[in-house]
């Protein structure tokens, strides 16, 4: 494994899997090596792609792999939203280094951008309106404090409107923070069947040829 100059470059791009995955990998790809009888590099690269491009597919398949072990371990389902982007990061790379037709990675992109774009909107919608009703929640209490003198029963309204504004958000908050979390999890399950359809099962067909 040490002396063959692909699996020593492929080692330099896996550093984000554990000491004993790593070993794994280079171990595999290094009797698979040896079994198909490849004897040059031009003969790894033409069957597995560059070691930059390999490790992309490896990277995505652990990350995959993990986010799928995690999920089965638990009682209930909880979303994991920062393990989920980085699982679309690393599966949109994968995508980028695997022999998919331009057109379909195209496409994927698009859709893609689509739920990207949606997320941004819902979070930037979600924040101006939850500045907007503490504002005007904020402003209603002032109010009533205001013409409290002149006023009680105007006063109790005005403040009675800011309270139920506040409380307006308090739930208005988690919903729009629940929606976010299921259009990453919708976009992590897209991308994961994406990679299980177009790189993963090419990948080993690919493999089998050989």
């Amino acid at each position: 494994m040490e002396t063959n100059p692909y699996i020593q470059e492929l080692a330099k791009y896996l550093t984000q899997l554990t000491k004993e995955e790593q070993a794994d990998v280079l171990e595999f790809y290094s009797e698979y090596i040896l079994d198909a009888q490849m004897t040059s590099e031009a003969m790894i690269i033409h069957k597995l792609g560059t070691p930059k491009q390999l490790s992309r597919k490896i990277l995505a398949d652990y990350s995959i792999r993990n986010l799928d072990n995690e999920e089965a371990g638990k009682p209930h389902y909880e979303p994991k939203s920062k393990k989920n982007i980085r699982m679309i990061w690393l599966v949109l790379l994968a995508l980028l280094a695997s022999p998919v037709a331009i057109p379909i990675v195209i496409a994927i992109i698009g859709v893609l951008i689509g739920f990207f774009v949606a997320i941004v909107a819902i979070f930037i919608a979600l924040i101006v309106t939850i500045l907007g009703i503490v504002v005007a929640g904020v402003a209603a209490i002032v109010g009533g404090i205001m013409v409290w003198s002149a006023s009680i029963p105007t006063s109790v309204f005005f403040m009675g409107i800011g309270v139920t504004a506040l409380g307006l958000m308090l739930i208005i908050a988690p919903i729009g923070y629940l929606v976010i979390k299921t259009l990453i999890q919708m976009m992590a399950n897209f991308t994961s069947w994406i990679y299980n359809r177009y790189v993963k099962n090419k990948s080993k067909q690919k493999s089998e040829a050989a």
